[in-house]
């Protein structure tokens, strides 16, 4: 049963791989959908082993090629980023910055790419101790996960604190070191529609998306804002939005070259407005 449970996944990764799923890619939603049908894959197949089914065993090892295929249709059309993916290491083109403030240390990412969007950056932190003695224990922190940045825009959050629980006594945080550790960038869309967008009445925003290149019919948008919280009175975050067809009951749309559509995100914006968007994503039907 194993055999066959190893000889399943590996037919469906390739498969999955000619459709277009990476299996080690580091997008999380394809980490979950392989995850969940290797797993319950592996889990029939014990099932049917169990009740001495060969045809509930044979029907598992041909299904789950199929749906690995199948998923990356789903995420490809509604999902995954459509921009050419990029890993940098330690010489990501990220700049950092921090700064002590209290009990804690902030980091602030740059985005210094000359073209591409920024999706996240890991950041490696190394305490040291008071007497100079670096700690063996290099802390990793996600910086930028929130929200895709552009070239030239930045990010800051905190890092580490000295009352957390992974600090220990005798370190310092002025001594202690920060450097980046890897980014992952998506790369910018080549085409992209002209938009305008405005706050209706039930707190939603709403984009008049035009079509604006030639020879190719736009079937899917997505985009990278700047919203400020009046309430809080704190700075503005980034957020990604996603839009779908207003005036229809469905997530997918074509608009073709010349014409416009109008499109919403579903999430209230009560209390909250957008400063400034940008296309961060685009697909293209040619």
């Amino acid at each position: 049963m194993i055999r066959l449970w190893i000889t399943s996944t590996a037919i469906g990764t390739l498969a999955a791989w000619y459709s277009g799923l990476d299996p080690f890619a580091p997008y999380l939603y394809e980490f979950i959908i392989l995850g969940v049908l290797v797993f319950g894959a592996g889990l029939l197949i014990l099932v049917a082993g169990m009740i001495g089914s060969p045809i509930l065993m044979l029907l598992v090892v041909g299904a789950l090629p199929m749906a690995m295929g199948f998923s990356e249709h789903i995420l490809q059309r509604e999902i995954k980023p459509s921009g050419a993916f990029h890993r940098y290491g330690t010489d990501a083109p990220v700049g950092l910055k921090t700064r002590i403030e209290g009990s804690h240390l902030y980091g602030r990412i740059t985005n210094q790419h000359a073209r591409d969007w920024l999706r996240l950056a890991m950041v490696r932190c190394t305490p040291v101790f008071a007497n100079g003695t670096p700690s063996h224990q290099v802390r990793e922190i996600s910086v930028g996960a929130g929200g895709w940045l552009a070239p030239g825009e930045g990010v800051e959050q905190p890092l580490l604190s000295s009352s957390g629980l992974l600090w220990e006594p005798g370190m310092s945080m002025r001594l202690t070191t920060c450097r980046i550790g890897s980014a992952d960038f998506y790369a910018d869309p080549e085409f992209k529609p002209s938009f305008t967008y405005a706050k209706d009445r039930d707190n939603h925003y709403v984009f008049e998306v035009t079509n604006t290149r030639q020879g190719a019919s736009l079937t899917r948008v997505s985009f990278s804002c700047w919203v400020l919280n009046a309430a809080s009175g704190s700075q503005p975050h980034k957020q990604d939005l996603r839009v779908i067809p207003l005036y229809a009951d469905t997530t997918s749309y074509i608009v073709t070259p010349g014409q416009s559509t109008t499109l919403y995100n579903s999430e209230l914006f009560a209390g909250r407005s957008i400063t400034s968007c940008a296309v961060k994503e685009v697909s293209w039907n040619h």
